[in-house]
């Protein structure tokens, strides 16, 4: 049977930590999001802006551990209960490392010289797109704790990593045929495996959907660096 402190501060110190990590979820989607449009203006000033507001996603993950560790510390959940709080510091972890590759590129782009030929640039911003619709899927199905969404994004990032390989086997190409453009493709090469990360990070955050919604856990964990 509950008690009272079970149905009234336990479920607010779970509303809040959802809360947390819903606000931390549309802060890195926003960062990205204003990513791409720095890129697709080759806005200089705006990628940098986007790199100093990694420190908003860094206090984020701080103030979603601490909520953690309250949860875990005084109180007792119950099965589905205790994998959301689990799920809660792992997601958070995720967010906050997504949003570290965020800062990366936007870094990345603000040291290339000159305008990136619009078949490159428009080539990022593609791939850009569909790392940030695979990460707003996962945040999805995490909000809602759906298992069917959590396997379609991680079904969306073999997609995402096709998209990856093809591009930087392109790169690779015009790096071997034009050496004035090595120094360039180092760059764009650094910034698609970000881009590639943000979605490895976002198939991690479904399987914590999956693990809340079902107590499964997907048969193989994408590295989280």
């Amino acid at each position: 049977m509950n008690t009272p402190h079970t149905l009234s501060v336990v479920e607010k110190e779970m509303h809040a930590l959802a809360a947390g990590i819903n606000a931390m979820g549309a802060l890195v989607a926003q960062q990205l999001t204003d990513l791409l449009d720095a890129l697709r203006r080759a806005d200089a000033a705006a990628l940098a802006a986007v790199a100093a507001r990694d420190g908003e996603v860094d206090a984020f993950q701080a103030r979603i551990e601490e909520q953690v560790m309250s949860l875990l510390v005084r109180l007792q959940p119950v099965a589905r209960d205790l994998r959301s709080v689990l799920a809660g510091q792992l997601v958070a972890l995720e967010l906050e490392r997504s949003g570290d590759h965020v800062k990366r590129i936007a870094k990345q782009l603000g040291k290339i010289p000159g305008t990136l030929p619009s078949e490159i640039s428009s080539r990022l911003l593609w791939f850009g797109n569909q790392a940030r619709a695979l990460l707003q899927r996962a945040l999805n199905a995490y909000h809602s704790a759906d298992a069917a969404q959590a396997r379609q994004a991680w079904a969306d990032d073999v997609e995402l990593d096709r998209m990856y390989h093809g591009f930087l086997s392109d790169l690779l190409a015009r790096m071997r045929g034009d050496g004035d453009w090595v120094d360039i493709g180092v760059r764009l090469v650094g910034i698609a495996k970000s881009m590639e990360r943000i979605g490895d990070h976002a198939t991690n955050i479904a399987e914590e959907a999956r693990f809340v919604a079902l107590g499964e856990i997907m048969p193989a964990r994408r590295g989280s660096l």
